[in-house]
């Protein structure tokens, strides 16, 4: 049974494309938008996307980011159930978030490996999948984040500000050092973005949204999910008519 609940306190109405604009003109009448392992004393924000879902809405939020003037860092799961970066369709997508001036980091799911063991290990398959990142987008990849931290391994006793060379975004310092807000889950987990900002913040601040939430129109975000899962099958199913529509064959059925 699909979870209920359109509580006012989650604050739904935020989490669309107006709404994203509008945190942004907010974000850049205070802050400089850095990279990950910036060494800035100004203001700034560190912009962070952690794509779990769609490439398609990360590259559609991108745009309006870019149109903005604004720029951010883009992490991409190797690993994701909800889209493949080696197919060219995403592949192209996830180039175009590079070519819109977005740097591209590495969603890291240390669920996939349940035998990881320390150190040693974490930071062997980090440079494995950050050198295959780089290979498929042919963009260079300088900073990592965890997917779903906690969930199999203890992954935030791993704070080493870098691991294997890439700026680890729950490192000690970033983590001591700068605000943080979020909209994990569809909902504010914290703080409300729109609220900081009003309230004023510190020299320095992390946001993590998640491309998938902000959608046109506001909706619960177990619908978001199933408009993107839904999209994605629905274009699945079209590349198998269109394939069998050019090799002249029946479709049968």
């Amino acid at each position: 049974m699909a979870p209920s609940g359109n509580a006012p306190d989650f604050n739904f109405a935020d989490f669309t494309e107006r709404g994203y604009r509008t945190a942004l003109g907010a974000a850049q009448a205070r802050y400089r938008f850095e990279s990950f392992g910036t060494r800035s004393t100004k203001p700034h924000v560190l912009w962070r996307h952690d794509v779990d879902y769609s490439v398609h809405r990360a590259a559609r939020i991108a745009r309006l980011e870019a149109d903005a003037g604004a720029t951010a860092t883009y992490f991409l799961l190797l690993h994701s159930p909800f889209y493949n970066l080696l197919e060219r369709p995403v592949t192209e997508l996830a180039r175009s978030i590079a070519s819109c001036g977005h740097r591209i980091g590495l969603h890291f799911d240390s669920a996939f490996y349940p035998d990881l063991q320390g150190m040693d290990d974490l930071a062997e398959l980090l440079l494995h999948e950050a050198a295959l990142l780089e290979r498929v987008l042919e963009v260079p990849v300088e900073a990592f984040s965890f997917h779903n931290p906690g969930l199999v391994h203890d992954d935030l006793a791993f704070d080493a500000d870098k691991i294997a060379g890439l700026v680890n975004a729950y490192g000690r310092t970033l983590r001591a050092q700068y605000g943080y807000v979020s909209d994990s889950n569809g909902y504010w987990r914290f703080r409300r973005l729109f609220d900081v900002r009003r309230e004023g913040e510190g020299e320095r601040l992390h946001v993590l949204t998640h491309p998938v939430w902000w959608q046109a129109e506001p909706m619960a975000p177990r619908e978001r999910i199933a408009r993107s899962v839904t999209g994605r099958a629905e274009r699945t199913l079209r590349d198998y008519d269109d394939l069998l529509a050019r090799a002249a064959r029946r479709n049968i059925g």
